[in-house]
């Protein structure tokens, strides 16, 4: 296998996609943690990793899962993994013989030399601390883990986390098949900027046509389930193709096309039922019912029932929503898409059942409809921004690359802030995606224009290498002035100042908001958000 060093963002979620394949297919809880742990030790390349859990009375950890290790329970504030667990403070060190909390008697024990060393901790969806990942010994030239295993290992964390839960709650282990299944489906989708509840809403829509056809319960609710994995295949194309505004050229095209291929030969090898569902809905949902759709230009019924069901949804959804390349349709635009498309595109038949059963479709849709959040500027009109994670377009409609997210937030700096006017006084925190002109431009505009009317310092908070681009070639005295070194007029407090942000911490931002940044791919040094 690859060192983790070598791979890049795309590689790591597909290695990801490999373990949860993996962990669905396993029945015991313990072979769960193993293959969680192997995915530790390979997103970071260390020697060894070990799962945590928090006791059921909260006053130890133990972990069965400690490769090299029987099992061990120790006092859950005792050595440096309980130091994470206690605190909920991610730790990273060089050299554990140099900090006071480790317990050395283990080494001596084992005859293992621990060197190096990182503890993440687990969090439930509640935000409760359940356990932590710990991996030792970095397997590089220098044999230390550096901010990137760090950030890779936490997001490791996350999926350990949902998966346990899900694997010890659920007496029905396919419950946890179905969570790996909806988890994968969403990793296709987040990589593009579509819409948060898209497959939610294709997995409901095709259970609705499934029974209409006259499939039975089992087999519906296994469509359902399997549905949301349709554009799994995704994760192995680039983002310039995935996220390019207007259409592909011939070339890209074909590129994108491989996807239904990809996905099938990603999910092809599992001999459970809801993966083998799972590979027919990838690789058939683009054929089409008159033969000239791909990968194989099946036609009819040469094309299996998943695939006709799924289409019908996919498209569905996809033409009523706004994509990267094109505007949302009008509900009569697509309606009328349909009756034209049937026994073209779609199987006749379903076309029918579609019609016959809209009202309950337009009900799923209007119940998982994507959320908005509302903002007033200029006090002169009220627009609507999606929060889905910023990845270098332009927001339609402002021409600009800035999320108002509440009075005090933001995220970006285009010239969204200029709409704002002097309301921008209230901005306390830019989170900034990454260090492109059209991110940052008005940051000197809000500085300029009203530092001397702030009541508190502007913090920026962005990727170490965003924030050194803007101290050295944007803030630097000589293209703008340097405000982390001017006061306040009425405080001794600087106006600006910089804060690292930490990938896939959540921040509160408000009582009932709060933000996550993830790795992304660009020219540049990047990240996106998740804003709930």
């Amino acid at each position: 296998m690859k060192n983790s060093d070598a791979l890049g963002a795309n590689e790591i979620v597909e290695l990801i996609f490999t373990y949860l394949t993996e962990v669905s297919s396993l029945r015991d809880y313990d072979d769960t943690m193993f293959v969680l742990a192997n995915m530790g030790c390979s997103l970071t390349s260390a020697d060894r990793c070990s799962i945590w859990l928090v006791s059921d009375d909260q006053k130890s950890i133990w972990t069965k899962v400690s490769h090299g290790m029987d099992e061990v329970e120790i006092p859950i504030d005792s050595g440096i993994v309980g130091s994470s667990v206690s605190s909920g403070e991610k730790i990273i060190l060089d050299d554990v013989y140099k900090d006071k909390r480790f317990n050395q008697d283990i080494d001596s024990q084992t005859g293992y030399l621990t060197n190096s060393m990182m503890v993440i901790p687990m969090f439930d969806k509640s935000n409760k601390i359940i356990g932590a990942l710990q991996v030792i010994n970095k397997k590089n030239e220098k044999g230390t883990f550096d901010k990137r295993d760090l950030e890779r290992l936490s997001l490791a964390s996350i999926y350990a986390a949902e998966t346990l839960i899900s694997a010890k709650l659920s007496k029905d282990i396919q419950e946890t098949e179905k969570e790996v299944i909806l988890t994968m489906g969403s990793i296709g989708e987040s990589r593009s900027e579509e819409t948060g509840n898209h497959v939610k809403r294709v997995a409901e829509y095709s259970k609705i046509l499934a029974l209409a056809w006259g499939m039975n319960d089992i087999d519906a609710e296994l469509l359902k389930q399997a549905s949301p994995m349709h554009d799994i295949g995704k994760v192995a194309i680039p983002d310039a193709i995935l996220n390019k505004p207007g259409v592909l050229n011939t070339y890209e095209r074909q590129i994108m096309d491989t996807h239904a291929q990809l996905g099938f030969e990603m999910t092809k090898n599992s001999d459970k039922p809801l993966f083998k569902a799972a590979a027919i809905v990838a690789h058939e949902h683009h054929e089409k019912w008159d033969g000239s759709g791909y990968p194989k230009g099946l036609k009819g019924e040469e094309i299996h029932i998943y695939g006709r069901i799924t289409a019908i949804a996919d498209v569905f959804d996809a033409l009523g929503t706004d994509r990267v390349y094109k505007e949302a349709w009008s509900d009569e635009k697509i309606l009328n898409f349909f009756k034209e498309e049937k026994a073209k595109h779609f199987d006749p038949t379903l076309i029918d059942l579609f019609f016959e059963n809209l009202d309950e479709i337009l009900n799923i849709r209007e119940t998982l409809k994507d959320e908005y959040i509302e903002f007033e500027h200029n006090k002169k009109d009220t627009n609507q921004i999606k929060i889905l994670g910023a990845y270098g377009t332009k927001l339609k409609g402002f021409g600009t690359s800035s999320f108002y997210l509440n009075a005090k937030n933001v995220i970006d700096a285009g010239n969204l802030l200029d709409s704002l006017q002097e309301a921008s006084i209230d901005i306390e925190n830019i989170w900034l995606t990454h260090s492109h002109l059209d991110h940052i431009a008005d940051i000197a505009y809000i500085l300029d224009n009203y530092f001397s009317l702030r009541a508190k310092t502007l913090n920026i908070i962005a990727l170490p290498e965003t924030i050194k681009v803007l101290k050295e070639n944007f803030l630097n005295d000589s293209i703008w002035p340097d405000f982390s070194v001017i006061p306040m007029a009425n405080s001794k407090e600087m106006v600006l100042k910089y804060s690292e942000i930490e990938l896939y911490k959540e921040y509160k931002i408000s009582e009932s908001e709060s933000i996550k940044a993830f790795e992304t791919d660009h020219t540049v040094a990047s990240c996106g958000y998740i804003y709930k």
